[in-house]
């Protein structure tokens, strides 16, 4: 393994300091434009990338109506959860160029923006007269429509495994139905949009470390003219996943050409740092947009995955996922996925462990055998550190990047997917190639620290842009964004 020290080109501070790490994500096309989500004041950012130093274009705030229902949005929450909470900005997903959706926990809801300038984008929302085991409390009278800029995630759900992460029953809840086990989502995490729908996941987190069963919200999605018309399923409106707190949601389309969705289980977890802040299992969920429902599921150990959407290669081959509470790397075999056993109706997820049907595996890095990132020399020790490895794959799909936020490194994975081989590939074939220290340890005092969120511009380095092929948000001593060359050396 080569190691070397690199020079920050440079950063750009934010406004935001109240949640840390924001939504980031680069357009799809334009690769000028990034663009980010800020809680504090809340709002979204527009950035130049092209040069060596991320450059604001555009700054635009929330006001206190973000959804465009007229309404105070801390009033509207207080009267229908009780309680006035700070919206928290979170994940964005661009679509295209000129649409981007992206999630607020605490107001609970998927807000529609033109990433090119963070101002709102108008979509129509309606709910069917009749749904099964949810209420949507925040959306029109069924048969009515309402032009809207937020997606209402405030859902009353029914669980049928109505047990906590902690094992205890689940009461009614009041506000739903006081009758039989209920809850209110709540911490409205990642999204996409696949087959004709969009998939949001709610992580369901009451309080403490205590979570109640994770869900994913299914709505349609309509298109008529450039106009938005967005529903929930009136067939399924919720999935319960296999594990709890589910964070991040990914589309994408398989090798042999079939579209799915990954949704990321991350477990639940503590509020303490290292492997004992890992409670309960983690999987990764495969949905079939076209049903919907989920086909199968990927068991992960007790890996505690990152938040972010797992990092699929361009070929659709393979995903990767970074951790929260410890300094390793976890990925998936996809090309399982294409088996037509799957899909057959009415049978229950797969799992995907080498026990099931054909025995099928997906596993090729989990939490008991993942693959350790390696420490610098003058970090702290793993034991200390809080985890929080976020991963990405460049754009010619041959190398992983990993940000360590304790050590302030940036790990180069080299992915070899060449040559027929049985699924799932061998650890073997993924080895570190060289690591640098972009950013200081954290907690190197009064040092630029702490990398969260890292996104690799589309696009040949050297060929279609001479800048840095990596945005990284950086947390401390203050919020700032940064531009690192790991591959446009």
């Amino acid at each position: 393994m080569v190691r070397a020290d690199v020079i920050v080109e440079g950063c750009t501070p934010l406004a935001s300091v109240e949640a840390f790490p924001p939504g980031l994500a680069v357009l799809p096309n334009d690769r000028r434009l990034a663009v980010m989500s800020q809680s504090g004041p809340n709002g979204f950012v527009v950035f130049d990338v092209f040069g060596t130093r991320p450059r604001l274009l555009s700054t635009h705030t929330l006001g206190v109506d973000s959804d465009g229902d007229l309404r105070d949005d801390a009033a509207t929450l207080l009267a229908v959860r009780g309680a006035a909470l700070y919206p928290v900005m979170g994940e964005i997903q661009a679509l295209d160029d000129d649409l981007a959706l992206a999630s607020t926990s605490n107001y609970e809801q998927v807000l529609a923006f033109d990433p090119t300038t963070g101002g709102p984008i108008p979509v129509t929302l309606s709910l069917p007269a009749a749904l099964p085991d949810i209420g949507l409390p925040l959306f029109p009278e069924p048969g009515a429509q309402a032009t809207r800029t937020g997606i209402s995630t405030l859902a009353c759900v029914f669980p049928t495994d109505a047990f906590d992460s902690m094992g205890r029953p689940i009461a009614p809840e009041p506000r739903c139905d006081a009758t039989r086990a209920s809850f209110l989502t709540n911490l409205t995490a990642g999204k996409a949009r696949a087959g004709g729908r969009l998939f949001v996941a709610t992580s369901n987190l009451p309080g403490g470390v205590r979570f109640l069963p994770g869900t994913v919200l299914v709505f349609d999605w309509l298109e008529h003219a450039g106009a938005i018309e967005v529903r929930p399923s009136p067939t399924t409106p919720v999935l319960f996943t296999s594990g709890f707190n589910p964070t991040g949601v990914a589309s994408f389309r398989t090798a042999g050409g079939r579209e799915l969705v990954l949704v990321t289980i991350t477990g639940a977890i503590g509020g303490g740092v290292g492997p004992s802040n890992v409670l309960t299992e983690a999987f990764v969920d495969v949905i079939d947009p076209s049903v919907p429902r989920i086909v199968a599921t990927i068991p992960l150990d007790f890996a505690g995955p990152s938040f972010d959407a797992p990092a699929i290669d361009p070929t659709g081959r393979i995903a990767w996922l970074g951790a929260s509470s410890s300094r390793q790397l976890y990925a998936i075999d996809l090309r399982v996925l294409d088996d037509p056993r799957l899909y057959e109706a009415g049978q229950d997820p797969v799992r995907l462990d080498g026990q099931s049907i054909g025995g099928l595996d997906a596993r090729i890095f989990t939490g008991d055998r993942p693959l350790v990132l390696p420490p610098r020399s003058d970090g702290r020790a793993a034991i200390d550190c809080e985890g929080l490895t976020d991963v990405t794959i460049n754009a010619a799909g041959t190398e992983v990047f990993a940000s360590d936020f304790c050590d302030g490194t940036i790990t180069r994975v080299a992915l070899d997917l060449d040559g027929s081989t049985d699924a799932p590939y061998p650890g073997e074939r993924f080895r570190v190639i060289a690591q640098q220290n972009s950013f200081a340890p954290n907690d190197a005092v009064g040092e630029l620290r702490s990398p969260g969120t890292l996104v690799v511009r589309p696009g040949i380095p050297g060929v279609d842009y001479t800048s840095p092929d990596v945005l990284v948000a950086l947390g401390q001593p203050d919020p700032q964004l940064c531009g690192v060359r790991v591959e446009s050396r």
